[in-house]
């Protein structure tokens, strides 16, 4: 089997410089996707952007369930250097057609169906909506090799490019020529098509990516493995949407947009636990003996960060609101308090996935994401009746705080520590995070950090 080495300067960086990349990478895709959602709010005010919303789930939901986990499939066996970069990408890339064939042949009849939910946009704008299948699951694949090669600089320079490219094309199509929730979706291809672009271009390059079939060892391997996360990817792409899909098939398009609107700008404060969890991963992957309290005190700062961070942004939600999606959307300002306790504990189970993934358990990510699905499923069934809107996000909260709950009690069996360990901020993590923080301004200004001091 074809082997390429990993490059050296991946292999070389320290937490700092990785954490350096990603964070001003996710930064400045933050800052892009602000942009992003002002000029949809701005431009297609809540009806379009709930039209605009249901297309993009629509793909994304089919792209989830007919791309069987391959992104981490071949993301696990690279990084773990059990398979090339050629056959890693060749096997998604056959995962990735052979799976959108079959779903544009399930959707097809679907869109011209009498389902309320194919109502909430133009049938033009859910047949344009099926170009995205192919391309964001590749355009994912091609993100995922870079992390496993512990690219992070240039993961950093392409992931802007998508950003930026999405960004201007959407100014351009829906805000200069007009063409609403089509020109959104065409934008919104256009990044992933660019992000595939240049991300082939430097594996072939620099990692040895060359033309080659998938054999069918590298085939049962990757798809083995993504098809133990399976279900939590399904899960997980179902779940912080579910809100949306039930509000598409009972509610209107406005309160849709309104939904879409929320979940989406309060979900961004994901990316601290993102963040850590990218380069955590590459560091735990295969060791032999993980050291639990590495694993405990990235859970401490990404809870205690994201939860300062949240505080702040609801405590100023209203006059944010109104400058970044415009008056239009102030009543997604209760949705957005509501949420906010559920993006608090999606990212604290970002930390415990990332342990279990590098245990070669994603099994246990799998049984904690049917289990808030379940929990969301029942509470958008009890508490629609009476709350309407509202319990799509309360429903969210719960089901993540569920999925939070069970992931912290299989962390804690499995590594026997304890809860104190877990939850209770000690002296020394204001000090780590003090200079770690210093660190990362230092890899940003300078390129040349030291290491983390954990």
């Amino acid at each position: 089997m074809q082997t390429e080495t990993r490059p050296v300067q991946g292999a070389s960086t320290s937490g700092a410089q990785d954490i350096a990349a990603i964070f001003a990478t996710r930064l400045l895709l933050v800052v892009f996707g602000l942009l992003t959602q002002s000029v949809l709010a701005y431009t297609l005010l809540p009806a379009g952007r709930g039209a605009y919303a249901v297309c993009v789930l629509f793909a994304s939901l089919l792209g989830v369930l007919f791309a069987p986990g391959v992104q981490h499939g071949a993301h696990y066996f690279v990084l773990t250097q059990r398979a090339g970069v050629s056959q890693a990408m060749s096997a998604a890339l056959a995962v990735c057609l052979a799976g959108t064939g079959v779903a544009v042949a399930l959707a097809l009849p679907l869109i011209q169906s009498d389902i309320a939910f194919f109502h909430k946009a133009e049938t033009r704008a859910f047949y344009l909506a099926l170009v995205l299948l192919p391309l964001t699951a590749f355009s994912l694949s091609v993100e995922y090799q870079f992390a496993a090669l512990r690219r992070f600089g240039r993961l950093a320079v392409f992931s802007l490019l998508r950003g930026g490219a999405q960004a201007l094309a959407l100014v351009f199509l829906v805000w200069n020529q007009g063409l609403g929730v089509n020109g959104a979706l065409v934008a919104f291809a256009a990044g992933h098509c660019v992000m595939i672009a240049v991300g082939l271009r430097d594996l072939r390059r620099h990692c040895g990516l060359v033309p080659e079939m998938p054999r069918r060892s590298s085939l049962r391997r990757i798809l083995g493995y993504g098809l133990k996360n399976h279900v939590a990817r399904i899960a997980d792409s179902i779940e912080w949407q579910l809100g949306a899909l039930v509000l598409g098939l009972t509610a209107s398009r406005a309160e849709v947009g309104l939904f879409a609107a929320a979940s989406v700008l309060m979900f961004r404060f994901s990316m601290i636990s993102d963040v850590v969890a990218r380069a955590l991963l590459p560091r735990i992957t295969g060791v032999e003996t993980v050291r639990p309290e590495l694993v405990a005190r990235c859970l401490r700062l990404v809870g205690w960060t994201t939860a300062a961070a949240l505080a702040g942004f609801i405590a100023l939600s209203t006059p944010l609101v109104r400058l970044l999606l415009s008056d239009a959307f102030l009543p997604a300002v209760p949705l957005i308090r509501i949420i906010a306790p559920g993006v608090l504990a999606c990212a604290v189970s970002g930390v415990f996935e990332v342990y279990f993934m590098s245990a070669n358990r994603p099994q246990v990510c799998s049984w904690a994401a049917c289990l808030g699905l379940g929990v969301h499923l029942s509470a958008l069934f009890l508490l629609y009746p009476a709350l309407g809107m509202a319990a799509a996000a309360w429903a969210l909260t719960l089901s993540y705080t569920g999925r939070c709950l069970f992931l912290a009690i299989m962390y804690r069996r499995t590594t026997r520590t304890t809860w104190q360990a877990l939850w209770r901020p000690r002296r020394d993590d204001a000090t780590v995070l003090w200079a770690s923080g210093r660190s990362v301004i230092r890899a940003i200004r300078e390129r040349s950090p030291r290491r983390l001091p954990y």
